[in-house]
């Protein structure tokens, strides 16, 4: 997505198509209250990955130049100071680990997110109410209701913090925004089913598919990576254990081999634990069941020919089920050597 969230912050053009339906294209109510979880979901996730990442790196180093220093790395005048330096940048790297630890950054980041995704569900929970809306004036009237008082009930529950996710049932989570199924304005119904399916079935098809290439792309590139760091390691481990044999008094090109072929195992599994909390394999997984059920969701509503509200109640469900898998996902992610 070229720019995000564009359901739920649509372009004035297509507010204008929607406007007979703009209190549910546009309300304040639960758009502030999207940004404010968004902003701090997105930098949360920043800090998190960011500082883990560098924390890993460090540590990393530190590692690897201990066992440079036991294999290949000569005695120098300036190496007591250089082992010192290492010292610190490993200490630094578990420092920053422990942080991430003890202030909860994974926690933090993961909570703003389930608030941001419900919150985009509350908005799209509300596009039913077109059915007994009269004017654009009494739909209004109407969602705000609606939207005020989820949006208290969100709050309530994200007040359990962690144990909101823990909690959480995706059908519990799908309020019944009316009861009604005849239209008491049919330009406002048919309005809103088309804002649904294009802001919300269609865009949240066409953003899946694009992370789903995105994400093929990057595993291309870190497939490879990987294959080539595993084949290395091996190879250079029966070098070194075929020089040790045919050169025993090679010792020096010996332990460079060994130095060499443990590089390529560490790094190697410094990548698999980025790719790991990256969740590039999993997400792609679940990316790819979420299109399969909305596609076959939305197939089997339309052969049904189900009314508005059941519409919105069935796609609203699979979307927070996506949700529900997400943050199973995410919890289980470390940056941990």
């Amino acid at each position: 997505m070229e720019v995000h969230n564009r359901d739920l912050f649509p372009t004035q053009d297509v507010q204008t198509l929607y406007k007979s339906v703009k209190p549910l294209v546009v309300n304040p109510l639960v758009d502030d209250r999207f940004l404010e979880h968004e902003k701090a979901a997105s930098d949360a996730k920043k800090l998190y990955h960011g500082r883990g990442r560098v924390g890993m790196l460090l540590v990393l180093v530190s590692a690897l130049f201990t066992i440079a220093q036991a294999l290949v790395i000569p005695a120098f005048p300036g190496l007591q100071f250089v082992s010192t330096f290492a010292i610190v940048l490993g200490s630094i790297g578990l420092a920053i680990q422990i942080h991430l630890l003890v202030t909860k950054k994974k926690q933090l980041w993961l909570l703003h997110r389930f608030a941001a995704e419900r919150l985009r569900s509350i908005k799209f929970q509300a596009y039913p109410l077109a059915l007994p809306a009269g004017s654009t004036e009494d739909l209004k009237l109407k969602a705000d209701v609606f939207y005020s008082r989820e949006v208290a009930r969100l709050e309530m529950e994200l007040n359990a913090q962690d144990a909101a996710l823990v909690l959480f049932s995706p059908a519990n989570a799908v309020a019944q925004a009316t009861s009604e199924t005849d239209p008491a304005d049919q330009e406002i119904e048919t309005m809103a089913r088309s804002a649904y399916r294009e802001l919300r079935i269609a865009y949240q098809r066409r953003f899946a598919t694009g992370e789903i290439q995105l994400l093929q792309q990057q595993q291309r590139i870190g497939y490879t990576s990987a294959d080539v760091l595993y084949l290395l390691g091996a190879a250079l481990t029966v070098a070194a254990l075929t020089s040790k044999l045919a050169f025993p008094t090679a010792v020096t090109w010996s332990n460079w081999i060994d130095f060499l072929a443990v590089t390529a195992f560490i790094v190697g599994l410094f990548k698999t634990i980025m790719d790991n909390a990256s969740l590039a394999e999993t997400s792609k997984a679940r990316y790819e069941n979420y299109v399969r059920a909305l596609e076959e969701c939305d197939a089997e509503l339309t052969a049904e020919s189900a009314n508005f509200p059941d519409i919105v109640r069935r796609i609203e469900r699979v979307v927070l089920d996506e949700l529900s898998h997400f943050c199973q996902s995410a919890s289980q992610i470390s940056y941990r050597l």
